[in-house]
Order: structure tokens, then C-alpha cells, then sequence
């Protein structure tokens, strides 16, 4: 049985995945409901495993790397399957990983300062795993359009989106930026306070490197990690392979994006296929009809693949 959210809790949750970094007070007029109330709402959520994380949504093209995709289908070995998840939950330069059914079992998205450094990274795995990995693939990341989590919200039509990847600008880190990066990737919604007496610095040093930050575009945006399932939700990723996606196709299947609130992400990459999609619904049902829309209106889509995705972790913050 799914857990039960109410408009409030919704809007709650949809508000701090826009900016967790929201004051309570800002919330509480968003819901018309006193700072206490808001509070123990948000302590609650927490508490009950919906809320998993504040977490900042850091763009590491804007620092000086490249992102890369890697996709593994692996032998039915549950020791070394458990062996291999853990390994990269350790390793440098990791940003994000699922663990799936469908297409490919694992998939984790890696930044690296170049094809070269990315290259000895991926052949070390290969080897480290040649008995477990039974196939295997990689990409090039271009950029993610990255939505609010609109489901939450019954008839959310906003036009907001934040998108990261793109052109790679050398922006250098000083030794306090990565610490505050660090800090802020394992709780977003720590306040400036504490920051300062974590970092040995000032609450306006705190402020004003923040502020180059979000500028620079290295943060983009602080957002919460959210148990999707306790809420009866199942989160798939379909592969998109067409025949050849035009601009104005590329146009088309932003503005259905945008217009979907079950649709959180589009990926463009250079791999075997063209685009991913994630999309966040109540069953595959739904899914399938999602897709069948997509096939009616896009027609050079060739074909796709799905996966639907169990876990799904954040794990940046480590600057190199």
C-alpha cells in the first residue's frame, strides 16, 4: 500500500525539489499553514523515508569535465553483482548510477578531465569485472533537460527547466569552493551558519562564494532525493533510436516534454541511440501509452528500449 500525501505534503515536496534551500517561513505562505506546522511536516517526511536527501545538483562541464555514460548487462552472480555496485559507489568522478531491470541492469553517468583519463578508468572496470560483465556499452553525455518532479502536483503546467552539460568551461575551484561543494552534496539544506563554522569562515565569505557558484552555473540547483515507490510511483527509462531527429524534431519532443508532468529528464548523448527519457508513472501501463504517443508523433522513432529503474543514487560532490 502506497503512503498517502495530502495537497500540502505535495506541494511541500514540490517546492523544496525546486529549491530545498527555501526558508521555512516561504514554504509556510506557499501552504497557508504556520512555520511549526511546515516544519514537522518536513521533519516527518524525513522521518517516514519519503524525503531521502537534500542534495545539490552540481554541473561539472562547468569546472572543467566531460560526462560519460556507461551501461552493463551482468551475469546472474549475486556476490560479485554486490561487490560491483559497491566498488563504484567509490570511485572518483562518480556522478550518478541506477540499478535496473530491462535493457541493461546497471547504468551510472562519470565525469572525467578528458577521453583519455575516461578510457583508463573504463578499461580498469572491463578487467576488474570481465566475469561478470556479460554486455556492455558507452556514450558521450551533450546535455540533460532536467524538469520539476510535476507529478506531485495535480494540473503543475510550469515551464521551468534547468539544463546542464553543454559547453565545458575551465572555471578553477579554490580548496574552500570544493569544500563547500562537498559539504552542500551531502545536505543541501544545512544552513549558512553552519557552513561558515564547518569551513572556518565567514557567514559573507559563505554567502558571496555561494553566489559565484549558482552564477558560474557549477551549482545549479538544490533539490531533494524523494522514495519514489513508498509513494506507488515506478520510474523508467526508455532509449530512444530514431532514424534521424531533425532540430525541429528535437523542438517538438522538448515542447511534449514539457508539457508531460510524468517526464523529469531528457538526455541527449552520442551512443547507439539518440535521447533518453525519464519518466515517472503509476504502472507500466501508463508508461506504454507515453510511449505510444511518442511513436504517433515522432515517426522517423525507430524503435526503443526500456528499463525501469529500482535505485536510482546521487553520489556527487568529490571535486577531483
Amino acid at each position: 500500500m502506497s503512503y498517502k500525501l495530502d495537497k500540502i505534503n505535495r506541494t511541500i515536496l514540490y517546492e523544496l525539489d525546486k529549491n530545498c534551500r527555501v526558508s521555512d517561513n516561504k514554504l509556510a505562505k506557499k501552504v497557508n499553514r504556520s512555520r511549526e506546522s511546515v516544519r514537522n511536516r518536513i521533519i516527518k517526511l524525513e522521518k517516514d523515508e519519503i524525503i531521502q536527501g537534500f542534495i545539490t545538483s552540481l554541473n561539472p562541464s562547468k569546472f572543467g569535465y566531460m560526462f560519460f555514460k556507461m551501461y552493463f548487462k551482468l551475469a546472474n552472480i549475486p556476490k560479485e553483482r554486490e561487490k560491483f555496485y559497491n566498488y563504484f559507489k567509490t570511485l572518483p568522478g562518480l556522478y550518478w548510477f541506477a540499478e535496473n531491470d530491462g535493457a541493461w541492469d546497471f547504468h551510472t553517468t562519470m565525469y572525467a578531465k578528458n577521453i583519455k583519463e575516461f578510457n583508463n578508468l573504463k578499461n580498469k572496470i572491463y578487467t576488474d569485472f570481465k566475469n561478470l560483465i556479460i554486455k556492455r556499452d558507452t556514450g558521450v553525455l551533450v546535455n540533460v533537460r532536467q524538469y520539476p518532479k510535476k507529478y506531485l502536483i495535480e494540473n503543475e503546467t510550469s515551464d521551468e527547466h534547468t539544463l546542464f552539460g553543454d559547453e565545458i568551461i575551465n572555471n578553477e575551484l579554490t580548496p574552500l569552493e570544493k569544500e563547500l561543494i562537498t559539504i552542500l552534496s551531502q545536505n543541501a539544506r544545512i544552513s549558512i551558519v553552519e557552513l561558515a563554522k564547518k569551513t572556518n569562515s565567514s557567514i559573507d565569505i559563505i554567502r558571496n562564494k555561494m553566489k559565484k557558484l549558482e552564477q558560474q552555473g557549477i551549482i545549479i540547483q538544490y533539490r531533494i532525493a524523494i522514495n519514489h515507490t513508498k509513494l506507488g510511483y515506478e520510474l523508467f527509462k526508455a532509449l530512444l533510436y530514431f532514424e534521424n531527429i531533425s532540430e525541429e524534431d528535437e523542438h517538438k519532443l522538448n515542447e511534449f516534454c514539457r508539457k508531460r508532468k510524468e517526464i523529469n529528464y531528457i538526455v541527449r548523448q552520442f551512443s547507439a541511440w539518440d535521447i533518453e527519457l525519464e519518466i515517472m508513472v503509476k504502472n507500466y501501463e501508463e508508461f506504454i501509452n507515453i510511449m505510444n504517443e511518442i511513436r504517433l508523433k515522432f515517426p522517423t522513432l525507430k524503435n526503443y528500449e526500456s528499463l525501469l529503474m529500482r535505485e536510482d543514487l546521487w553520489v556527487f560532490g568529490q571535486t577531483k
